[in-house]
């Protein structure tokens, strides 16, 4: 199961990436030697690149029983690992022995989060242990 962005924050950063990118660019046509226009040309390319991954490999991923939450440093917990999920106003945190995720509610897109939050409530947890 796949746990898509919002389409609204997609669109938005290809948005700033395209304009960026083209103060950049006009600012290289007008022959400005500054710093400024290398930063929004490397601004609008990140910006892109950014874009482009979270397009192809959304928020999280959830197969056989281990969710995924794609990033630079993608982090992953299998569900029979966790000690406690927490859900708060604006996220769900999930926390086993050795990690813990924070998954931000406001830019999941509506019906995977239905997804996710059914999901969630079908897990069941590991006893806590005490520590001595």
């Amino acid at each position: 199961m796949i746990i898509y962005y919002k389409r609204k924050n997609l669109n938005a950063q290809l948005i700033y990436g395209i304009i960026s990118l083209l103060f950049g660019i006009t600012g290289f046509i007008s022959d400005t030697k500054s710093f400024f226009i290398i930063a929004w040309l490397l601004l609008g390319l990140v910006q892109i690149g950014t874009w482009y991954y979270k397009q192809k490999y959304q928020y999280l991923n959830i197969e056989e029983n281990r969710l995924t939450k794609n990033a630079l440093f993608p982090k992953s917990v299998a569900f029979n690992e966790l000690s406690a999920i927490r859900k708060y106003k604006n996220s769900f945190l999930l926390e086993s022995k050795n990690q813990s995720i924070r998954i931000h509610k406001d830019i999941i897109a509506t019906d995977s989060f239905y997804k996710l939050t059914d999901l969630l409530n079908k897990i069941e947890l590991k006893p806590q242990q005490a520590q001595a």
